[in-house]
């Protein structure tokens, strides 16, 4: 991402932070006419989840001047996200409600560089969550690939 992409984003999130409670529903709400399945990995404590969901996407938008300890934070949830049964169209869909919430939240403000730079994010975003959905939990351990031998030993 460029410097100015960065710099929409962090800007606009300013607006977002802002109004975070209805950003939050209105994210969730979309999120759930696209695919109402979500809604069962959800818990019933929408208004925690609302909150969780901005402060993430507050902490991701501060580390977007670092991608790659961006890279590891959204890989780890990434990583269980799939253990919780949620796959790569489920990512896309997020991103997608993500996308459209931020149209609705920012009005007039998200057009032109910031639309660019959120989809540029967003994709970034998604990009690493399939990349890390697809490995396994041993591969990203320095020890992981000791396992199978020692498995192999011990049969």
């Amino acid at each position: 991402m460029t410097p100015h992409q960065i710099n929409c984003i962090q800007k606009s999130f300013r607006t977002i932070n802002a109004v975070s409670r209805p950003f939050a529903r209105l994210y969730y709400l979309r999120l759930f006419q696209l695919s109402p399945e979500l809604k069962r990995h959800i818990n019933s404590q929408a208004d925690y989840k609302g909150r969780k969901f901005v402060a993430l996407l507050g902490t991701a938008v501060r580390s977007l001047n670092n991608i790659d300890g961006l890279k590891v934070v959204v890989s780890s949830l990434g990583r269980r996200y799939t253990a919780q049964g949620l796959h790569d169209h489920h990512f896309a869909l997020m991103n997608q409600a993500l996308l459209e919430t931020l149209k609705m939240a920012l009005g007039d403000e998200f057009s032109g560089d910031v639309a660019a730079a959120w989809a540029a994010g967003g994709a970034l975003l998604l990009e690493t969550l399939s990349e890390s959905a697809a490995k396994t939990t041993l591969e990203h351990c320095p020890w992981g690939k000791e396992i199978p031998t020692a498995l192999a030993v011990v049969t």
